[in-house]
């Protein structure tokens, strides 16, 4: 007996016509196979799009959880990012509501800064230590854990009675909100198909985005009105409805692939090796229907409920599914050393982090610009910039991540329907040739202000939103279609480089400003960004050949 996705049925004659995407020789076995594999795969047949990764006859296999459920944890997911990291990054305008009281005390402004500074250090921890871990004991464990450590530390701030307690509890909350960095992509990734990923990773940042421009607006106003403190209930709040929500809502997402799952050939057996031994470890040996030609999404998919138990809510809140192995553990921060010297994960790492250095020093300045004369903005306006992020954010969704979705699928269309990772690129082009103008213009109305009008400098700092999220986008499914089986080490490296990097380039702003004048410093800038976009368009020409030589230390 079997139960029926909601799929139609169509002809897939033309699928015997696919050509593999790997040259094994006289060799032809799945293993030479999968070694070799270097994220080259075949993606259309006709007007359908092939199911990558290929999904099982498992009903409890996360790629089989329905629509609805899928884009339910995705919400989840995003108000967990915004309770975590809005709760983390968003200090900024409630500092002027203690400074006072903690400068009477003895603590001086460079103390009162480690509010912010040190628990950003422990953002970049917490993805290097909870990713490995996830992958040891399983997603589900890990999130629940970070979200009800979130909720006790959010509870500790806004009950704070010294400024140690209060630097305290905000570290633990940002170790907690690290999850919302890497491991909230990870799952993502785990549901969805690589023909969505372009859109749903872009939902996710422009969703939180949107949310945390929104608070940070009224951040000031809500303080204001009810008390700094209210700005962590809120939070508290937040992170304890997301902890409810994912015990019930968001089941484990782990589920053992063999590389041939990410070809896009034939459905590949599947013997998955993770699981506990509880009640459905037999059924998770080798047990699969045979299905000789890869599944679309026009294909008629069905479950096997014979085979394999059913998915039920007891099923969906168990704790840990995954077995135990720690070794996993190691061998993920093995991988986050390797694969980061790889050329093009270097190159999007170092991109990423150059980027969203350049942007902090853009946040950095434009305050300062806007209230000084021949602005003169009141204190309270210059926040209402953040108006234009939640267009900017709302405008890419389609601008960004439907259309490297639709790209990738009317190229491999083009291309016998083999699709390759460099056609995610393109994206990025109109987004970074725009802000390498505006960054030239924004360093020359920095410097002379009296030649410019407001709007340059507003507009720049809106725009940049833009590229952010093209960077972050496109250099992740980049990644991800190239070394699927690499996906925790690449959703580690590339925050964990972000972070670093840009605190490297954004750490001396103002000295550099000081030293050579704005309209230097953001034109040097601007020069950088031109080289990461020449790379780029060396990585879209001849990329292939690099992804498939370092492949062999990725599968």
């Amino acid at each position: 007996m079997h139960e029926q996705c909601s799929y139609t049925q169509a002809s897939m004659n033309s699928a015997k016509n696919i050509q593999p995407t790997i040259a094994s020789g006289g060799d032809d076995s799945a293993e030479r196979r999968g070694h070799e594999f270097d994220g080259t795969a075949n993606l259309t047949i006709g007007e359908g799009t092939i199911l990558i990764p290929a999904p099982t006859a498992d009903p409890r296999d996360p790629l089989n959880l329905t629509t609805v459920h899928k884009y339910i944890i995705l919400g989840i997911l995003i108000v967990y990012a915004v309770s975590g990291l809005c709760l983390v990054t968003a200090l900024g305008a409630l500092i002027v509501f203690f400074l006072d009281d903690y400068e009477k005390e003895g603590i001086t402004q460079a103390q009162i800064s480690g509010l912010l500074t040190y628990p950003s250090l422990f953002l970049g921890v917490g993805n290097i230590l909870s990713m490995p871990l996830a992958i040891a004991i399983g997603r589900r464990p890990v999130l629940l854990l970070s979200l009800l450590f979130l909720f006790i530390s959010g509870i500790l701030c806004a009950t704070n009675q010294s400024f140690a307690w209060h630097l305290a509890a905000r570290s633990v909350a940002a170790f907690s909100a690290a999850q919302c960095m890497a491991l909230v992509l990870l799952i993502i990734q785990d549901i969805f198909f690589l023909h969505q990923r372009g859109r749903t990773f872009q939902l996710f940042s422009s969703f939180e985005v949107l949310l945390n421009s929104s608070l940070t607006i009224v951040s000031s106003y809500m303080a204001e009105a009810a008390g700094w403190r209210s700005w962590y209930w809120l939070f508290t709040a937040m992170s304890g409805v997301c902890f409810i929500l994912a015990f019930f809502f968001i089941p484990e997402t782990a589920y053992s692939r063999p590389v041939s799952a990410y070809m896009g050939e034939t459905a590949p057996e599947y013997a998955d090796i993770h699981h506990s031994n509880d009640v459905e470890q037999e059924n998770y040996h080798a047990i699969h229907t045979p299905v000789v030609e890869p599944l679309t999404t026009l294909s008629e998919r069905k479950l096997d409920t014979e085979n394999f138990e059913p998915r039920t809510l007891k099923s969906d809140i168990r704790i840990f599914v995954v077995k135990p192995n720690f070794g996993r553990a190691l061998d993920t921060w093995k991988q986050m050393c390797t694969i980061f010297f790889f050329p093009h994960v270097l190159w999007v790492s170092l991109m990423n982090g150059f980027y969203q250095g350049t942007d902090v020093c853009i946040q950095i300045t434009y305050g300062t610009a806007l209230v000084s004369p021949p602005y003169n903005w009141a204190n309270t306006t210059v926040s209402l910039i953040q108006i234009g992020q939640i267009i900017v954010a709302i405008l890419s969704i389609p601008i960004i991540g439907w259309f490297s979705d639709s790209l990738i699928q009317r190229k491999a269309r083009q291309n016998k329907g083999i699709h390759e990772p460099e056609h995610r690129l393109p994206p990025l082009i109109a987004p970074l040739l725009v802000c390498i103008l505006m960054t030239v213009i924004y360093g020359f109305a920095l410097q002379d202000p009296e030649k410019y009008h407001w709007f340059a400098l507003a507009f720049t700092v809106n725009i940049w939103l833009f590229l952010l999220l093209a960077a972050s986008t496109v250099g992740t499914t980049y990644l991800l279609d190239a070394h699927p089986t690499r996906a925790a080490a690449i959703m580690v490296v590339i925050p964990v480089s972000r972070g670093l990097v840009s605190f490297g380039i954004s750490y001396h702003t103002v000295d550099y400003i000081s030293a050579i004048g704005a309209a230097n410093t953001f034109g040097i800038l601007s020069g950088i960004m031109g080289i990461f976009g020449l790379l780029g368009l060396v990585f879209y020409w001849k990329g292939k050949p690099v992804r498939h030589y370092f492949s062999r230390w990725a599968n």
